[in-house]
């Protein structure tokens, strides 16, 4: 309004209104920019304004008993005492009594009690009985999130200049920003139930992609790498998916889901998607995402309207060095003269093993050091270590080989270390799940006696590892060799226990009953999904008798099935119909998931993505050249960056997405 009002001005004021012309224009512009990135249809404001609601209007200690598929309608706001058991009591007795109400109201709607006539005009006149016996299997509770966001907001000073910079130098937009609010609040030791972490929220299989994610250094804990592999992976889904909505769904529920809903659906409106995709794991989290992503923009940008004026936390200023040795973190701290905790508060990818000394921090590491608590620098400091505190190598480890009947828990006491260490260092599930022949990593402090122990359990497992069977027609795909390992699969289950849940940091607005499915592969695009008439597509690094072993058949059986003669290989992206006679298409899926998992996630151990570029196929060029000798990636990662590629017709011109790597 002020900008078509401004009267037209002498010289000097029409230099000011030229000024003032170009902000509107270019205000306007952004706004367009970010309607389109960004678009919030009408049929989702109810649950953006929901989810608002969550952010500012009760905290913790309360929270909304509400419609899982309406959000908008809330029947009560609960108070918590804070005692976790009684919580739970309260929240299941409140859910009771709202399910009774809504059967009661779809049963017969004639003189209703007070609170029932209450609930039936949240619904409005029009409602069915069906839609209220559909309420009734729907009520669920969601726990205010007020403080925690004031909290992030207060918190994201610390990190906000890095992420600007890192999204602006990607040219990616700058609302993404926000994205940490709606996964951690923005706090750095944030840990899910689902073993993500950081602010990010990246899990340890996505992580290890861009990061260096071990028991050593966990770049996820990191604000500053993790912003850069965030911005990594967000641009990775836009590329995949093709809109900001559906990226930042992805980021959530995994490229593959994503897709997969747009070929279903035909389209990439993200309201269509949230309103009438049914994957099987696209539940409540993954269909309140952008949503929630749209709220948490709305309250961050409106920050004094909500919570009035903050003052938020200032960015660091940093000296940094990177270490040529290992060195002990408490011989650089005397070094320095910095209290081991204030390296350990800004040096945050470094893990306990490093801090509790059995660890040295390693050579190639760039250490942080706030500058006000120097005054010279680090570097020369460093340099003036004794030589005897300087190390060429980590210090070493301890392998045990899982005998039967070991037990997590056994295992730790008898090397002298707690179960949630081993965990730590193994990358271990919530419930501590091992099996005979997996060896694990133990820190080693020199003892002789605990390598005696761990010398005679390997030489046991040996003569305990049962021999595997390999069917003889297991077929290779072509340039694709069958790891090793893929051969001695030995899946017996040691003996399990069910150990104490990790320390509950996770401050995801959705998180409060239900977390979201552990989707293993997040960021790979590739449909490892049984279609409903049994068929699968064929990825990369599978065989035939890799499915006949996930369904418990022999290989002759799915050729007989496929009408395919012996030896003639698959070909990445054909489909094939399965048999499901002796495994349900859910746990096919989970063996099929869990072998890609392994194969990447020992790839990602030694190789990181630290960018990509792009490649025009010219006269000559062949699959086989551009991944196995110009850029030295396999197929199956290839394939990720570019789904859409048939390896089979590779035609001049053809623009690849080439993922860049390095050595972790």
């Amino acid at each position: 309004m002020l900008c078509r009002l401004l009267p037209l001005p002498d010289p000097m004021r029409r230099r000011l209104f030229s000024v003032f012309a170009t902000v509107c224009l270019s205000l306007a512009a952004s706004t367009v920019t970010f309607a389109e990135n960004f678009p919030r249809p009408a049929a989702l404001q109810p649950a953006v304004d929901f989810w608002t609601r969550v952010y500012t209007e009760v905290d913790t200690r309360s929270g909304f008993v509400h419609d899982a598929d309406s959000v908008g309608i809330v029947y009560e706001t609960l108070s918590l005492s804070g005692d976790y058991y009684a919580d739970k009591r309260a929240m299941r007795a409140a859910k009771a009594r709202y399910r009774k109400i809504l059967e009661g109201l779809a049963a017969d709607r004639d003189n209703p009690s007070a609170e029932a006539q209450r609930v039936l005009a949240l619904w409005g006149p029009d409602v069915t009985d069906k839609r209220l016996r559909e309420a009734a299997r729907s009520v669920r509770f969601q726990r205010g999130q007020s403080d925690r966001f004031k909290a992030g907001i207060i918190r994201s000073g610390e990190w906000n200049d890095h992420i600007e910079q890192v999204l602006r130098e990607r040219g990616l937009p700058l609302e993404l920003g926000v994205l940490p609010h709606v996964e951690s609040s923005f706090n750095p030791a944030a840990y899910s139930k689902v073993g993500a972490a950081g602010i990010w929220q990246f899990t340890r299989s996505t992580g290890r992609r861009y990061l260096e994610v071990d028991y050593v250094i966990d770049e996820r804990m990191d604000p500053f790498a993790a912003t850069v592999a965030a911005a990594q992976l967000l641009e990775h889904n836009h590329q995949l998916t093709g809109t900001w909505p559906l990226a930042l769904t992805a980021y959530n529920h995994g490229a593959a889901s994503m897709r997969r809903a747009t070929t279903e659906l035909g389209t990439t409106d993200i309201e269509t998607i949230i309103e009438q995709y049914n994957g099987r794991r696209f539940g409540f989290a993954s269909r309140n995402f952008y949503p929630s992503f749209l709220a948490a923009l709305e309250v961050s940008s409106n920050r004094d309207k909500y919570f009035g004026t903050l003052q938020l936390t200032p960015p660091v200023a940093y000296l940094e060095v990177e270490l040529t040795e290992f060195i002990g973190a408490e011989d650089i701290a005397g070094a320095l003269e910095v209290d081991l905790g204030v390296l350990k508060q800004h040096n945050r990818a470094l893990l306990a093993p490093i801090w509790q000394g059995n660890k040295r921090i390693p050579a190639g590491f760039t250490l942080r050091v706030p500058r006000d608590r120097l005054g010279v620098d680090p570097q020369l400091v460093l340099a003036s270590i004794p030589e005897e505190k300087r190390f060429d190598e980590q210090t070493p480890d301890l392998y045990h080989t899982v005998v039967r009947g070991d037990t997590v828990s056994e295992i730790a006491r008898r090397y002298g270390h707690s179960i949630r260490d081993v965990a730590a260092m193994n990358g271990l599930n919530r419930r501590y799940t091992i099996r005979v022949g997996q060896v694990l990593r133990l820190p080693y402090e020199g003892d002789p006696a605990l390598l005696a122990i761990a010398e005679q359990t390997a030489a046991r497992a040996v003569e305990e590892t049962p021999v595997i069977e390999v069917d003889a027609a297991r077929e290779t795909l072509p340039g694709e060799p069958l790891p090793q390992d893929a051969l001695a699969d030995a899946e017996t289950p040691a003996q399990s226990i069910e150990g104490p849940p990790p320390e509950e940091t996770m401050l995801s607005a959705m998180a409060e009953e239900e977390a979201a499915p552990a989707v293993e592969l997040l960021a790979d695009p590739s449909d490892y999904t049984v279609a409903e008439n049994s068929s699968i597509e064929v990825q990369a690094m599978e065989t035939l008798g890799h499915y006949a072993e996930w369904l418990d058949l022999r290989a002759s059986q799915l050729r007989r099935i496929n009408g395919r003669r012996y030896g003639v290989p698959l070909v990445i992206g054909q489909r094939l119909k399965l048999d499901f006679s002796r495994v349900s298409p859910e746990e096919f899926e989970r063996r099929r998931v869990a072998y890609q998992k392994d194969i990447q996630q020992a790839f990602f151990m030694a190789r990181q993505i630290q960018g990509t570029r792009k490649h025009v196929v010219r006269q000559g060029d062949s699959l086989w050249e551009l991944t196995r000798q110009q850029y030295e990636v396999p197929m199956w990662l290839l394939r990720q960056y570019n789904p859409e590629l048939d390896p089979d017709r590779l035609q001049l011109g053809m623009v690849l997405v080439i993922p860049m790597l390095k050595d972790a």
